[in-house]
């Protein structure tokens, strides 16, 4: 889980306190959002019970209590961000006092005893026992060093600001200490001139997500006409949007299409789905095989499976596989591409295994932060809901993302022209033009057909 190596308290007597960390969620990420208090102070909690919600820019999920007893205070508040090792509330005896030493960043001085806070030799002014779960040495938020001023940021602000031209040491940090946030970063994107030395003209960025024209009239919001609602978009949906756009405006992007008989893939799976069902305690779908399949083509032409840096292109050794899942309304909706670690060592038993555990946390949120981040090739499947083929935009910063078709009995005709029925499935391939050309894209596709029509591992 994700706050194990966070809620390893030292032993506790009946009065202490605990507090509650927002814990180190994966490397790079600096900060979440707090999206919900699962419990009201007050109310009791046991240890690993879901405390509250919170969401990254990778992955939104729950945080279970670091203790049992009653959450007595909350200090960060719904739709704050808060920074990773924060204090963010505290957890102990109905009653009991919090240490006035407690209200701080906490992280601040891992490690080291508060000088208000009992010492380790037993001096000091007492105060009620207090522990906290262990919390990691290292935070994600740094200082960027640029010619003769320091800046305060984290890698994704940094990351933003490379992608977007803007000079750091023009953006005012709001943040703890003069650091500057992703808040501070979208506020200058939207307004430069109002950060900028008079006399000093600036080209402006347009926003990510465009604003449209509309009229309001006896209280009644119109857009050309057609009376509206507004509604918010949840931080996932926004963030999609985001980096949809982002994708499309940084990759040409190409798509082709191939279409696969996959008879042997339906033989197979029909062939051991009972006994697999049986033996590993969840049914065997076709995605599993549609991703070991993309694995031996990625093998096979690793260009699919590379990044662009510039003018420089990232080669990479591991084939992490995203495969996006759509949250529903049980999960609030949206989509999350959870990444299967280090495929190219994997069996199809493995895959199954893997995309299940991963697929199934998601819609739960369980996800940890890392096992949304890293992946090398993404693979959606719209065809589970019977959409014939796709045309997919790529999961940045990789270079193509195919898209599976549902599948399909119809009638083909084969190499000695009889007419058969078989089951028949679209395939595309979304990829770079920077890096792959149509000719690549097709030589992957084709390969791809051919691992599915010939197919003979077990799963």
């Amino acid at each position: 889980m994700i706050i194990d190596s966070v809620t390893e308290s030292k032993k506790r007597m009946s009065s202490d306190v605990t507090e509650v960390i927002l814990p180190s969620m994966g490397e790079g990420i600096a900060e979440a959002t707090l999206v919900k208090w699962l419990k009201k102070p007050g109310e009791s909690v046991n240890k690993d019970e879901p405390l509250l919600e919170v969401s990254t820019d990778k992955v939104d999920t729950e945080i279970p209590s670091p203790a049992s007893g009653t959450l007595l205070k909350t200090l960060a508040t719904e739709g704050t961000t808060v920074e990773v090792n924060a204090t963010i509330g505290w957890i102990g005896p109905q009653g009991a006092e919090i240490p006035a030493a407690s209200v701080k960043k906490a992280g601040a001085s891992a490690g080291k005893p508060s000088p208000a806070s009992p010492s380790r030799s037993g001096t000091g002014a007492p105060a009620p026992a207090m522990t906290r779960a262990a919390a990691s040495n290292t935070s994600a938020t740094t200082f960027f060093h640029d010619g003769s001023i320091t800046l305060r940021s984290s890698p994704l602000v940094r990351k933003i600001a490379r992608e977007f031209g803007i000079d750091l040491r023009r953006v005012p940090g709001t943040g703890l200490g003069g650091r500057i946030t992703k808040v501070d970063i979208e506020a200058y994107q939207q307004n430069p001139m109002a950060h900028m030395p008079a006399g000093q003209p600036v080209a402006a960025q347009p926003p990510l997500l465009a604003r449209v024209s509309t009229q309001n009239a006896n209280g009644q919001e119109t857009l050309e006409g057609v009376p509206v609602r507004r509604e918010k978009m949840t931080k996932m949906r926004r963030l999609i949007a985001e980096h949809m756009v982002e994708s499309v405006r940084v990759s040409p992007h190409v798509t082709t299409t191939f279409e696969i008989d996959l008879h042997k893939v339906v033989e197979m799976r029909e062939a051991h789905k009972k006994s697999f069902a049986e033996r590993e305690g969840f049914n065997l779908t076709y995605t599993p095989f549609l991703i070991r399949a993309a694995v031996e083509a990625i093998k096979k032409f690793p260009v699919v499976n590379v990044s662009v840096d510039g003018d420089e292109v990232l080669w990479k050794d591991a084939i992490n596989i995203g495969c996006a899942v759509a949250l529903g309304a049980e999960g609030g909706g949206g989509l999350i591409v959870p990444v299967i670690k280090n495929c190219e060592t994997k069996t199809l038993r493995d895959i199954c295994k893997s995309l299940n555990d991963l697929a199934s946390r998601a819609r739960s949120k369980k996800l940890q932060a890392d096992e949304v981040i890293g992946g090398t090739f993404s693979v959606t499947n719209p065809g589970g809901w019977g959409s014939i083929t796709s045309n997919p935009i790529i999961n940045q910063p990789q270079v193509a993302m195919l898209g599976i078709g549902a599948i399909v009995k119809r009638p083909v005709v084969t190499s000695d022209d009889k007419i058969i029925i078989r089951p028949m499935m679209m395939a595309s391939l979304t990829f770079d033009h920077r890096v792959i050309d149509g000719e690549g894209g097709a030589m992957w596709l084709a390969e791809y057909k051919r691992v599915l029509e010939s197919w003979a591992e077990v799963p």
